[in-house]
């Protein structure tokens, strides 16, 4: 470490990365003026990994909301989509807790669900005649809610998982940090995965009344444990987007550029890994291309990963 020799002098460490500084100045290429540098044998994802999963099966019967009859005389089907999940936390709710004695486990207990489903309604052709959204309370605390069945739909459930690096945390705005379930679904606020615990659901029509405008809905709910986790993946190649083709008869430098070839990436990524300066550094250049420590672009070397 680089010591001050003035006492103004703005003293600061300087870290290089492993590889950009096994390769720096050894051989054909410094990656910080030329990138195009070889082909890694492994790429290093920064990718999220479930630990732990555990699903439960649902269903109930619910009014759609709507006069089906009267709206839509020609319906005959019906799909449905899960698109949010919403529910408080506390007694009668959601709750997140560690197990006492066992802290790589959480016990997760579901109360009180309020489901949004997407409901594509058809006629015999398959032809989409509208989408209507409607919400449906699952696993209810109050038993006299009509949607309530003890078997198909009870008041709760209590599930237990692995999470070995803990949860996330919802912060109020006194500051008081509290266990966070995150869901996964299909709307702009949730449409992505998070550190900790997630919830994620999917939806089956199991029956669907046009008289009585109601449909039997199950539903499978995943709870899962997720991190995000460095990790090495063999590289087999980038893929190759395939390309649409337009017909035109006039020929022009635009025209030309839209009927060729994708734009492709040049740049590749290091291998990421422990310093290994020998085998890093290792050059397959030919004498006589012009190589040399200044290499241009055009230089005709490959870097041996």
């Amino acid at each position: 470490m680089a010591k001050c020799k003035g006492k103004k002098c703005g003293c600061r460490t300087r870290i290089l990365s492993n590889k950009v500084n096994s390769i720096n100045g050894q051989g054909c290429f410094d990656v910080c003026t030329n990138p195009v540098c070889g082909e890694p044998t492994n790429l290093g994802l920064f990718a999220p990994l479930i630990y732990d999963e555990i699903g439960i099966n649902l269903c109930t019967t619910f009014d759609l909301g709507v006069d089906i009859p009267s709206s839509y005389p020609t319906a005959t089907k019906i799909t449905a989509q899960i698109v949010d999940i919403t529910y408080d936390y506390g007694d009668l709710n959601v709750q997140v807790t560690q197990i006492s004695g066992r802290p790589n486990c959480y016990s997760v207990v579901l109360s009180n669900l309020l489901v949004v489903f997407s409901i594509n309604i058809y006629d015999d052709a398959c032809r989409l005649l509208d989408t209507i959204t409607t919400s449906v309370d699952y696993l209810p605390s109050n038993s006299t809610v009509p949607t309530y069945n003890e078997d198909t739909n009870p008041s709760s459930v209590e599930l237990e998982i692995f999470a070995p690096y803990g949860v996330s945390y919802n912060v109020s705005s006194s500051g008081e940090y509290t266990p966070a379930l995150s869901y996964i679904g299909f709307i702009s606020t949730n449409n992505y995965v998070k550190q900790g615990l997630n919830l994620y659901g999917t939806a089956k029509v199991l029956d669907f009344d046009e008289v009585d405008s109601t449909a039997t809905v199950g539903i499978s709910l995943v709870l899962q444990s997720l991190y995000f986790v460095g990790y090495k993946v063999p590289n087999e190649g980038k893929i190759e987007t395939p390309k649409g083709c337009s017909v035109s008869s006039e020929q022009t430098d635009c025209l030309c550029f839209v009927e060729g070839d994708l734009l492709d990436l040049e740049i590749k990524p290091l291998e990421l890994g422990g310093c290994n300066n020998e085998e890093n550094s290792k050059q397959d250049c030919i004498s006589d291309n012009g190589c040399n420590s200044g290499c241009n672009s055009s230089c005709n070397c490959t870097t041996i990963w």
